[in-house]
């Protein structure tokens, strides 16, 4: 905690320096510290407090191949000199063969601003660029055009425009560049990128339809929701065996729900496709970069070990029609489902009984009916239940297990469901003190009848009577 310890500034033979989760508050990016140890090859200050300009050491840097300053508090532009300061960054990596994190460029979470530098396409053996949650803004730079790249991530910056055509993508395995402001339809030279995992362009401004090249990707996560996409669901989307994650919300897709989409885990792919994935090293594919999926109507984001265990499907705020495929009940690893916001019909299908580690599962604001299966109160990990909005009917189910922690938001507005937490069903059998409610009512309207006629029998011989009377007394 604190200053930079003195004996760094005596030292001169290092090659290989993480001074990484340290808490040097106030002190600007050690420059010198470049400057005295020329043979320095790897430097990591990753979430050590550091703040003020990135300011790059005067002489060049020769071997310095693997910079890592992210989650720090950095700001102004990404030096323009960088690429000549340190020029290991766009050496031949057959010199760095022995330096597994080699060409890695990580300045995320930091308050970088201002425009990519055009420069960073001269790194033409540059594989990952991470500058993720900064304030970059401008275009995607063309001269990324020139790069073969295997990790992008430009996410969480104020990056507008769209994705270049020329993009190379042909060995690139994760692109994330979700929460900017990128606008146009998905370049065709994306359908290139047979050998991608992941693919986020979520929260952006992006129209036309998915095409369907989207079929002939590996991808295991496509989340590509908040965007402007209309049209069909792809049917292609079903060629995506690998799929683990997809998240398609908050567009204006329509028509049915493909029923032959498959969702598993990357745990549980086969060991063939993770051998691929693995292959020439982990620096191929990375579950450093995060994924940020919505679990109980609640955003997270997921990075690490945990990746490979979560599934899951998002079609939420659509224009979905007809009826839930039945055969999305053989996934019997997912964990969040959420049809919401759409406009399907017909019942919840029963197979959703094996749905054994489902932990969410929203299909409110729906036009769907009839009964919830009661043997939904089986699934003993399910934590948010909502199917609230619809029409359904009948009985709630049994309020044990689970479904005794969902309360009556989980169930409101369905016209003709009932029991708690909803108001207790009306018993339709028949009624012992209905029969003698209508006897007592019948009793009633003979009372009143004979009264009636018993008062109008008075007052017709009452006026009859006076009548004689008057007619005697004055015959004229």
């Amino acid at each position: 905690v604190g200053s930079f310890p003195r004996f760094f500034y005596h030292q001169h033979d290092l090659q290989y320096l993480d001074l990484s989760n340290i808490y040097f508050k106030g002190n600007q990016f050690p420059h010198w510290l470049l400057e005295n140890n020329t043979l320095l090859e790897k430097l990591v200050f990753t979430n050590s407090s550091l703040s003020g300009p990135l300011q790059l050491p005067f002489a060049s840097q020769t071997r310095l191949s693997h910079l890592e300053i992210s989650c720090n508090f950095f700001n102004g532009n990404i030096p323009v000199e960088i690429g000549a300061q340190l020029p290991a960054l766009r050496r031949d990596p057959r010199f760095l063969v022995y330096e597994p994190f080699f060409l890695t460029l990580d300045v995320s979470n930091n308050q970088l601003s201002g425009r990519i530098p055009r420069w960073m396409g001269d790194m033409s053996f540059l594989k990952r660029i991470i500058m993720s949650n900064n304030h970059l803004e401008r275009t995607i730079p063309v001269v990324f055009c020139q790069l073969g790249l295997k990790l992008l991530d430009l996410s969480v910056n104020i990056i507008s425009g769209s994705i270049p055509s020329c993009f190379n993508p042909s060995r690139i395995r994760q692109v994330h560049l979700s929460k900017n402001r990128l606008r146009g339809t998905l370049p065709d030279v994306l359908r290139n990128s047979s050998t991608s995992v992941k693919l986020d362009i979520s929260d952006n401004f992006l129209s036309g339809s998915i095409p369907s090249w989207i079929g002939l990707l590996n991808l295991s996560y496509l989340l590509l929701s908040k965007n402007n996409f209309q049209g069909e669901t792809p049917m292609e989307l079903c060629k995506l065996s690998h799929l683990s994650l997809i998240n398609l919300s908050h567009n204006n897709l329509s028509g049915r729900i493909p029923p032959c989409l498959k969702i598993t885990t990357l745990q549980d792919v086969s060991e063939d496709y993770v051998g691929r994935l693995m292959a020439r090293g982990f620096s191929i594919f990375s579950f450093n970069e995060p994924i940020e999926f919505p679990i109980k109507n609640v955003s997270n984001s997921y990075k690490g070990r945990i990746i490979p265990y979560i599934s899951g499907i998002d079609l939420s705020c659509n224009k979905l029609v007809a009826k839930i495929p039945y055969e999305f009940g053989n996934f019997y690893k997912l964990l969040v489902l959420d049809l919401s916001h759409n406009s399907l019909t017909g019942p919840i299908p029963p197979t959703f009984v094996n749905l054994i580690q489902i932990e969410s599962l929203d299909l409110s604001y729906n036009n769907l009916s009839g009964n919830i299966p009661y043997q939904l109160v089986g699934l003993n990990f399910q934590a948010y239940f909502i199917v609230s909005f619809n029409n359904l009917s009948g009985k709630t189910p049994p309020r044990i297990a689970q479904f005794g922690t969902f309360d009556e938001s989980s169930y409101k507005e369905n016209p003709f469901r009932c029991g708690e937490p909803l108001p207790e069903c009306a018993d339709n059998g028949p009624s012992l003190s209905m029969p003698n409610s209508s006897t007592n009512n019948a009793e009633d309207d003979d009372l009143i009848d004979m009264g009636v006629f018993h008062i109008s029998f008075i007052v017709s011989y009452t006026i009859l009577l006076m009548t004689v009377v008057v007619s005697y007394i004055n015959p004229y």
